[in-house]
């Protein structure tokens, strides 16, 4: 028997769907969008080979052609095709109602303007490399007042760069204005700052900005301000993309899911069924540019609904998928989207390093592995799948190998592996949990927690841990702490250090139970035991407020000197204010502005807005340096914290960093606090808006409104 909510969520789905199919004939038959996209990918540098650039280039262009954009792809650009690029962007950018140049590759400044390096940019001089370089403006000026579309200039491009060492060249890019026209600009990260190549086959960019495109109903906006999130989480907010410029047109990358309802999928009574696993499969791969997609899915699935249209496009499409996005024009030749990346000439790697970043990553030593296993009876290669290689999850104690961290997962090929894995063992609480965690990453809510549901149902205690986190932020779902605190209660009961410092939290905060901060403490010292560094500080922060203990500083540095010894950012962070204040140690100022300045280069984001303050003022041998506290309250905000904006406010109203008041600045950060929510910045937003004239803190608040749709909190 079907229950009521039940055909009630089958009927949604049935009545979403014909609205959705009615509004595609109809808006189809009024006009056909067309997409169109450049995607540059250049490692092949002889000064500084880039690892990669082709496979970011050939990630993204796979994606955006999986959205139904015309793509040309070109790998190891020469400098010989600089003006035959020109021109493509010219005939295939211009009059798309959306256009994307994306490149990834070696770049940087020079007086102001952005320079893309082919890959046998000459290097002798800084004249010879301006000379043979592609100006950014260039491209920008060809397509900027075409009347037609949406322009997105997308640079993963700031690697280090050993060409700036000249004089008159700079590592970075320039914060570039887009002028007129509806031309928005994406940097991989802030201005005159260097992004990351990583570790594994993408950089993290490139890899948060793929897994935003495939994300449903996401506008440009909301797509990179998701993009900003997941590069901050990866590179442990070392790296903190940026956009300027400014659009008026709402644009959606994957709309046909906005009509549905997220409650109309219903997700099928059994696990086992392989229709499960195909349903989710096919979502992705549909419009795949890779015919060998088509071709395993079929042979995965042969009783699926879609194993004809998989057989289909396998069998009878190959040649046309196989040319699609080929283009020549003189000296620029793009490449198949379909085929494999091209070798960069040397032997097949003998390892890799699995992608982690935050004070949980282990060393790199320890997350190197081989890219061939040994064939032990017995071993790992008995026990470690594809799906393993993609999505394990570093704070998973049941994982068989290191794991990726969230903002590094590769969605589009995990979601490949982990869903072909499960095919193959499909009572596998493991990869039941690894596919239900990559389609979390994807946004895919619903489905996510019935495969995290599946998994817990067998005792995984990291899936349970999952849906009680998503149980309490409200993650696809209402926040229900009484929920999140029985997942977290259950994991805790088999043993995960993780679900039992979030036992601790709830009883400390009273979500789900009522407040007994005596209790928490015990589970709090329950997962310190077992060396869990976010237990071990929190145990630190209860000492040194008192919660739940006898307030005791001293005890509170012992317990944030053995957090911090694991790598523990916000521990190192609280050490360094105690050494600093001499609260619970001996006042030892340089030691506590080191251990601030290291817990700063690691990502904490309370460290830089500490020292920040100590260079602001100086302090006994310490002299002021302005210069050094601006640039830390500034690195402090792009990292989260709102209060640094409000100091910022402060001191460019008191002209504190430069020595006269910027009274339009100050402005900007007291209204950019207060719409972050800081106690007390309305009151600092108002009497500094009494400085300024009506017009001028309309169009300050204008700026602040733009900052925060593009980029985000």
């Amino acid at each position: 028997m079907v229950s009521t909510s039940a055909q009630g969520r089958v009927l949604r789905f049935f009545i979403c769907l014909f609205l959705l199919i009615a509004c595609q004939v109809f808006t189809g038959s009024a006009h056909a969008e067309r997409r169109a996209a450049i995607v540059i990918g250049n490692s092949d540098y002889p000064f500084a080979p880039l690892s990669n650039p082709r496979n970011d280039a050939k990630l993204i262009a796979s994606t955006l052609t999986e959205l139904n954009f015309d793509v040309l792809l070109f790998y190891d650009l020469k400098k010989e095709a600089v003006g035959d690029l020109k021109e493509t962007v010219r005939t295939h950018l211009v009059g798309a109602d959306i256009a994307v140049f994306y490149y990834a590759g070696h770049a940087l400044q020079a007086a102001g303007r952005n320079l893309l390096l082919p890959v046998d940019v000459d290097t002798s001089s800084a004249q010879r490399v301006v000379a043979d370089a592609i100006v950014l403006n260039d491209l920008i000026d060809i397509v900027k007042n075409d009347p037609v579309g949406l322009k997105l200039f997308i640079l993963d491009a700031c690697r280090n760069n050993p060409a700036a060492n000249f004089q008159g060249l700079h590592q970075g890019l320039a914060d570039t204005e887009a002028g007129s026209g509806q031309v928005l600009v994406a940097y991989a990260t802030s201005a005159g700052e260097v992004a990351y190549d990583g570790t594994g086959l993408n950089s993290p960019y490139s890899s948060a900005l793929a897994n935003a495109l495939q994300r449903p109903n996401l506008d440009v906006y909301d797509t990179f301000r998701t993009v900003r999130g997941d590069v901050r989480q990866a590179t442990g907010n070392a790296q903190i993309p940026w956009i300027t410029g400014s659009i008026e047109t709402r644009f959606v990358f994957r709309p046909q899911a906005a009509i549905l309802d997220a409650d109309a999928v219903v997700p099928p009574a059994e696990t086992s069924s392989p229709v499960n696993i195909d349903e989710v499969l096919w979502t992705f791969i549909k419009d795949s540019p890779d015919p060998a997609d088509f071709e395993r899915f079929a042979k995965i699935f042969p009783q699926s609904a879609h194993a004809a249209e998989a057989e289909e496009k396998s069998r009878v499409q190959v040649a046309a998928l196989s040319k699609r996005g080929l283009y020549m024009r003189e000296s620029l030749v793009a490449s198949s989207i379909a085929s494999q990346v091209p070798s960069a000439g040397e032997a097949e790697a003998k390892e890799f390093v699995f992608q982690q970043s935050g004070e949980r990553a282990v060393s790199e030593t320890f997350r190197m592995w081989p890219s061939v296993l040994p064939e032990t009876a017995g071993g790992m290669r008995s026990l470690v799948t594809e799906c393993d290689l993609y999505g394990a999850d570093p704070n998973d104690p049941q994982r068989q190998v290191p794991g990726v961290s969230n903002g590094l997962v590769n969605v589009r090929d995990a979601l490949r592996a982990c869903a072909f894995a499960l095919a193959a063992d499909q009572n596998n609480p493991r990869l039941q949990y690894q596919l239900g965690r990559v389609l979390e990453i994807a946004g895919r809510y619903n489905w996510a927690e019935y495969f995290y549901k599946v998994a817990g149902g067998h005792q995984y205690s990291a899936a349970l841990v999952n849906l009680g986190y998503m149980a309490r932020m409200g993650i696809g779902r209402k926040v229900d702490y009484d929920q999140a605190l029985s997942y977290y209660m259950a994991a805790a009961k088999m043993g995960n250090l993780r679900a039992r410092t979030n036992v601790g939290t709830a009883y400390i905060l009273g979500q789900g139970v009522s407040k007994a901060p005596e209790e928490g403490i015990l589970w709090y010292r329950l997962a310190a035991s077992s060396g869990w560094a976010n237990a071990i500080t929190a145990l630190g922060d209860c000492y040194r407020l008192g919660t739940g203990v006898k307030q005791d500083a001293s005890q509170a540095v012992a317990l944030y000197t053995a957090a911090a010894d694991t790598g523990q950012i916000d521990a190192m962070a609280n050490l360094g204010q105690a050494y600093i204040s001499g609260e619970g140690t001996k006042k030892d100022l340089g030691r506590g502005l080191e251990t601030l300045l290291k817990a700063t280069d690691m990502g904490n984001k309370y460290a830089p807005y500490y020292a920040a303050r100590l260079y602001l003022k100086g302090a006994d041998k310490l002299p002021a340096d302005r210069n050094r506290a601006l640039s830390l309250f500034k690195l402090s905000a792009n990292r989260g914290l709102e209060l640094a904006n409000l100091d910022l406010a402060f001191g460019y109203d008191k002209g504190s960093f430069t020595g006269k008041a910027d009274v339009p600045l100050a402005y900007y950060y007291g209204v950019l606090a207060e719409k972050l929510g800081v106690n007390r910045a309305d009151e600092a937003r108002a009497a500094i808006g009494k400085k300024l004239d009506t017009a001028t803190r309309q169009k300050i608040e204008a700026q602040v409104d733009l900052f925060l749709e593009q980029n985000g909190k």
